[in-house]
Order: structure tokens, then C-alpha cells, then sequence
């Protein structure tokens, strides 16, 4: 079974995926136990796809709790960074169309994907803290 959530920040000000997810993985290594992160990066374009600032509008990484000596317990999380209004107003019309929730003019749109048995339910509520205090 497969889980995504999506959370939808503003007034983040970042100008890259990576650079949001340099924040949240610095705030994410401050608080709580370790995690075991592996790079995804962008998403690697097709052939005939352009390449422009959309591809650095997005990052990810696989996240688990976890250290190098143990082996995780539960299963990894994939966590995606998009950043800037025009890149994601698809996504946030397709979430709230009528903006009941006030998400219009996000600036910043978190997808955690989660899959398996054993999902790492406290990395997604640390996860979601950090989002709430970007």
C-alpha cells in the first residue's frame, strides 16, 4: 500500500528544492534520532523533455530513522520538495479549488510517499513539524 501526503507552505522564500530541503533535513538532524537519508535528486528529464528551472524547483531524498550500525525498523519515506508559486499552482488548485483551506499563493509544496509494511509514522510527525515552523 502506498500513502502520499501533501503539505502546502508560504513565505518560504526559497529558490531552489534544494535549498528547501537543505532546511528541513538541517532542522530534521536537530531534533530526534538519527535518520539514514539516500539522494534521489531532481527528477532525471526525458529525452525530449526541456530542462529549465523546473527541474531545480524539485528535490528528494529517501528518509528513514535510523543509523549505520542498526538497521531501520521501519521502512523508508520518500520526500519531495517543490518550490516556487508557478511550479506548483497546479497542484495547489487541484488540492483546494475553492481555497477552503487557504492555500492559495503556497510557495512550497512537501509530498511524502510512504510504502510498505512498517511506514515511520514518528518521521512523518517530525517531518510535518519542521513543515509547520518553515
Amino acid at each position: 500500500m502506498t500513502y502520499q501526503l501533501f503539505f502546502f507552505c508560504k513565505g518560504t522564500e526559497e529558490d531552489s528544492g534544494a535549498s528547501a530541503m537543505d532546511r528541513v533535513l538541517d532542522a530534521l538532524s536537530k531534533n530526534g534520532p538519527p535518520l539514514l537519508a539516500e539522494y534521489l535528486g531532481p527528477p532525471t528529464p526525458q529525452s525530449d523533455f526541456w530542462v529549465g528551472p523546473e527541474i531545480e524547483a524539485i528535490q528528494g531524498f529517501r528518509l528513514v530513522t535510523g543509523n549505520e550500525r542498526e538497521k531501520p525498523t521501519t521502512d523508508y519515506l520518500s520526500l519531495e520538495m517543490h518550490v516556487g508559486e508557478r511550479f506548483i499552482a497546479g497542484d495547489v488548485i487541484a488540492a483546494d479549488p475553492n481555497d477552503d483551506h487557504n492555500v492559495r499563493g503556497s510557495d512550497l509544496m512537501a509530498i511524502v510517499t510512504l510504502n510498505g509494511d512498517r511506514p515511520d509514522w514518528p518521521l512523518v510527525d517530525r517531518i510535518w513539524t519542521v513543515l509547520e515552523n518553515l
